[in-house]
C-alpha cells in the first residue's frame, strides 16, 4: 500500500502563489465586470445600501432589481421586511391595478410553514437562501435586510462575520451578486453621511466591493440623494460634492426614485446652528484633552480640519 509521505498534500490550501506578471495574463483573459446599474451595481460583487429607516431604500433597491431584470438577469429578491400584503399595497394604484413585474424578478418571504431552528440559525438560513437561488437560477439576489438575517446584534463582528463570510463564499463559487440592505447608526442631519454610519462598519465594510447610501434632505420631504462611499471596480462617481439627487414618489402605482440631478451634499443637510456649535467645541476641547490629532476630531465630529484649527484658536 502506498503511503503519502507529504502530510500538507489533502490539506485544502489558502492561497494560490504565480508571479505579478502570470497573474495579469490569467485576469486578462477573463470578461470585464459589467454594470447592471452604473455606477452603483457591478456583476460579481457584494455591494451594501445603507440607510435610515423610512428613508426609501427598499423602494430603491426593488427598482433597481427591476432595472437589471429587464436586462435578462434573474433576480431574487429577499424581502424579510415586508408581509405580502405590505409589499402588494406599495405595487398597485389608487385604482387597484398592479404594477407589472418582469418575469425573471422573484420575491421570497418566509414560509407560513417555516420553523426556525434553535441552534445554528446561520446555516439554516445560508441552506434555505442556496435552495432558493437553485430554484430560480437568479444571479442576482438582494436581501432586505441583513439585521432580520443576524442573530443577535448586527454590530458584532462575533454575530455577522460567519453569513458574512458565507455570502462572499457564495458569491465566488458561483459567481452571483449580492445586494445587501443595511441600517444606518443614528446620523445627525447637520453632517455628512460616512462609512462610519454603517451597522458594525468596521467589519461589514471590509467584506464589501462597494457601499453606498441614501440620504435625506433636510429642505424638501420627498428629496433623497444617493452617495457612494466605497468602490472597487469604478470610479467614485457620486461623492459628497456630486450626490444623485432624487424625489420619492409615487407613479402609476409603481413607488420609486425619480432622477433630479446632481448637487453638493452640504446644500442638502440642515445648517449647524449656534447651539450645535457650542455643543461641538465642548466636545472638540474633550477629545483635545483626550490627546485626538485635529484630523480624527474632525473625523468625529463631521466637520473639516480647518473648522478644528478655527474653534481652536477662539
Amino acid at each position: 500500500m502506498e503511503t503519502n509521505n507529504n502530510p500538507s498534500s489533502d490539506i485544502l490550501r489558502l492561497f494560490e502563489v504565480r508571479t505579478a506578471n502570470q497573474v495579469l495574463k490569467d485576469a486578462f483573459l477573463t470578461p470585464d465586470p459589467i454594470e447592471l446599474y452604473p455606477p452603483l451595481i457591478i456583476q460579481g460583487e457584494l455591494i451594501i445600501l445603507f440607510a435610515d429607516t423610512g428613508i426609501g431604500k427598499t423602494a430603491l433597491i426593488v427598482q433597481i432589481g427591476i432595472h437589471i431584470a429587464k436586462s435578462n438577469y434573474v433576480v431574487l429578491y429577499v424581502d424579510l421586511e415586508l408581509s405580502d400584503k405590505q409589499f402588494e399595497k406599495r405595487y398597485r394604484d389608487d385604482n387597484g391595478v398592479h404594477f407589472e413585474f418582469p418575469e425573471n424578478f422573484y420575491r421570497a418571504g418566509y414560509s407560513t410553514l417555516r420553523k426556525m431552528p434553535e441552534k445554528d440559525y446561520d446555516r439554516f438560513f445560508i441552506d434555505s437562501l442556496k435552495e432558493s437561488i437553485s430554484g430560480t437560477n437568479a444571479t442576482v439576489i438582494i436581501i432586505d435586510n441583513m439585521t432580520k438575517v443576524v442573530a443577535g446584534d448586527t454590530d458584532s463582528a462575533k454575530n455577522a462575520i460567519p453569513i458574512m463570510n458565507s455570502l462572499t463564499e457564495l458569491k465566488l463559487d458561483q459567481k452571483l451578486t449580492f445586494i445587501i440592505l443595511e441600517h444606518n447608526k443614528k446620523v445627525d442631519d447637520w453632517r455628512p453621511i460616512s462609512l462610519n454610519d454603517l451597522q458594525g462598519s468596521k467589519m461589514k465594510s471590509n467584506f464589501a466591493d462597494s457601499v453606498f447610501t441614501i440620504g435625506r434632505s433636510a429642505k424638501e420631504k420627498s428629496i433623497r440623494y444617493i452617495k457612494q462611499l466605497k468602490v472597487r471596480s469604478a470610479e467614485l462617481e457620486y461623492d459628497g460634492e456630486n450626490v444623485l439627487i432624487c424625489e420619492l414618489s409615487k407613479d402609476k402605482g409603481f413607488l420609486g426614485f425619480k432622477e433630479i440631478g446632481k448637487g453638493n451634499e452640504y446644500d442638502l443637510i440642515r445648517t449647524i446652528n449656534e447651539d450645535d456649535k457650542i455643543a461641538k467645541i465642548e466636545r472638540m476641547m474633550e477629545l483635545k484633552a483626550k490627546g485626538l490629532s485635529n484630523v480624527l476630531i474632525a473625523k468625529e465630529l463631521g466637520v473639516s480640519e480647518g473648522a478644528i484649527r478655527k474653534w481652536s484658536k477662539s
